[in-house]
């Protein structure tokens, strides 16, 4: 008997679930996701598993940074184009796995595992930015260092981890106390991040969501390598992961200094 493939219409539909977390994501929802309903088809017709998927997305990173390393010379546009290769087979695995009704504990493991590729992001491109002149647009008018641009690379690299586990941290010893306080208040949690909130608000948590996201940076890098605007780009991102932890710390210590009053006042 024949083997029954979804079609292009039930793949679109089978993404339903994360519709809400990409509404606001500019990147993912008009750039990368729209192909990615097609090619689901074709890999599924191919055989290709979400596990396999999520293999080679991590050496289309792994490819994209050694193009970044490259002995004689960076290769910039290579390696940018391997990354924007790692991060649609990322928007895939999953998709496979939903449509093929293959999903499970191993995949999803994977998926997170492939995570070292955004991890060393930051890293990879102060590298980049101290051996390629061109990117560099303030360093020779202000007089500083290329070697400065490692420095900013690696705190880059340091503050975007951190804020990804400050929020992992909050989740696993804070949140369940958080949200029975906020219960026991009248206060029901929230659909989406943005749910209740005033315009400005929406549009400000829109932007620091989007800047947090690999597809933005990708996308940014463009004219950050055409223009010679690498150094400029790194710094405010630099500066952008520094205010995200400033206020992760501060938000979650104030809550969790009212969940620790609660704990203290019911023994």
């Amino acid at each position: 008997m024949d083997r029954k493939y979804p079609t292009l219409a039930e793949i679109k539909a089978s993404h339903a679930p994360k519709v809400e977390y990409e509404r606001y994501l500019l990147a993912s929802r008009f750039v990368f996701r729209p192909p990615s309903f097609p090619a689901i088809w074709l890999l599924v017709r191919l055989g290709v598993s979400g596990e396999l998927a999520s293999w080679l997305s991590g050496l289309s990173a792994m490819l994209g940074y050694i193009c970044f390393l490259w002995p004689s010379r960076p290769l910039l546009w290579q390696g940018l184009g391997f990354l924007m290769l790692f991060n649609f087979f990322d928007c895939l695995d999953g998709g496979i796995a939903r449509i093929t009704d293959r999903r499970n504990s191993y995949g999803r493991f994977l998926d997170e595992a492939m995570g070292w590729a955004d991890m060393l992001f930051w890293l990879m491109l102060g590298v980049a930015v101290w051996r390629t002149p061109y990117l560099r647009h303030v360093s020779g008018a202000w007089g500083l260092l290329p070697g400065l641009w490692l420095t900013v690379g690696a705190l880059c690299f340091f503050l975007s981890v951190y804020a990804a586990y400050l929020e992992r941290t909050f989740d696993q010893t804070l949140r369940a106390g958080w949200e029975k306080l906020q219960a026991a208040r009248g206060v029901a949690p929230a659909a989406t991040p943005v749910s209740g909130k005033g315009r400005p608000e929406v549009l400000a948590r829109s932007l620091a969501h989007n800047l947090r996201v690999r597809e933005t940076h990708y996308l940014l890098l463009v004219p950050a390598f055409a223009f010679g605007l690498a150094d400029m780009f790194l710094a405010f991102m630099s500066l952008f992961y520094a205010g995200v932890v400033a206020m992760l710390l501060a938000t979650y210590c104030l809550r969790g200094r009212k969940v620790k009053a609660a704990e203290l006042a019911s023994r």
